[in-house]
């Protein structure tokens, strides 16, 4: 991948914001290819990103139809043409954007479909300088069925893997000091999710179920609380990122005060791409 060096730093400027592109290019550095621009001004850049869609299986079996995935980030929205020149003729692509204005100026070079979309969100803490919310959202931690596991069991696999992860992307993250939070009734494992290092010092809450029988109890926001308090506890940035149509993980993340940073769009072409006149 060509300027690593300078892309990463400028993306750093808002990591949040940017929170899938800098995973993207932590993750797939061999496989990704980038078009960089500098503007006027050094603090005027754009930025393409491009990964074939082979390579991130999810995508490929979610969008079978699409060529690449592709990322935008600008400070300078002149330079947007000049970017989508680096999109090979005639490729389809799955665009995700992290800002609206980004959505509203492809508009006027293809034709956009929304497939879906992402609310992410994190504490107070991250947002402002004030703490004052900082221990109200938090007070089930103190909830003694909620056990942390540092190791993958069998038993857990089928909770964890229910929102579509696979085992081996979760013993890939359990490899990379992933942890469980679990809730146990009768026996069984009620309800759980899991912490993994994102980016840096931004860890993901996911994989967030609740066993039918045991719904309705308020179990997933137990949990939730319990891996904030542990990510708090050691200078850890949440980000919990549900789909815009769940309203029950919306709901959770209200009530816990937890607040949204980013909406990332995911939108299909109608059409092949061209390059832009």
């Amino acid at each position: 991948m060509q300027h690593l060096n300078q892309i990463v730093p400028l993306l750093e400027q808002d990591t949040l914001t940017n929170i899938t592109l800098l995973k993207m290019i932590e993750a797939y550095e061999g496989a990704i290819s980038s078009k960089l621009i500098e503007g006027s001004e050094p603090s005027r850049w754009g930025l393409l990103l491009l990964l074939p869609i082979e390579a991130y299986p999810y995508d490929q079996q979610t969008y079978p139809e699409a060529d690449y995935i592709a990322f935008v980030a600008y400070t300078e929205q002149s330079l947007l043409p000049e970017l989508l020149t680096a999109v090979p003729t005639g490729a389809r692509l799955v665009f995700k954007l992290q800002k609206d204005e980004y959505r509203e100026q492809l508009a006027q070079y293809y034709e956009l479909e929304q497939a879906r979309a992402y609310i992410s969100y994190t504490s107070q803490d991250e947002l402002t300088s004030s703490n004052v919310q900082q221990h109200k959202q938090h007070k089930a931690i103190n909830n003694e069925d909620v056990v942390k596991q540092e190791t993958l069991t069998e038993e857990l696999l089928p909770l964890l893997c229910s929102n579509g992860y696979t085992p081996e992307e979760l013993r890939g993250y359990f490899a990379e000091r992933a942890y469980a939070f679990v809730i146990y009734r009768d026996g069984e494992a009620a309800a759980g999710c899991f912490i993994f290092c994102n980016y840096k010092d931004i860890w993901e809450i996911a994989g967030v179920h609740t066993r039918e029988r045991w719904r309705g109890q308020g179990l997933a926001r137990q949990l939730v609380a319990a891996a904030l308090e542990h990510l708090r506890q050691r200078g850890l940035r949440p980000r919990y990122h549900v789909l815009e149509t769940n309203a029950a993980s919306i709901g959770l993340a209200d009530s816990l005060g937890l607040h949204p940073f980013m909406k990332l769009t995911h939108h299909t072409m109608r059409s092949p791409a061209a390059i832009p006149q």
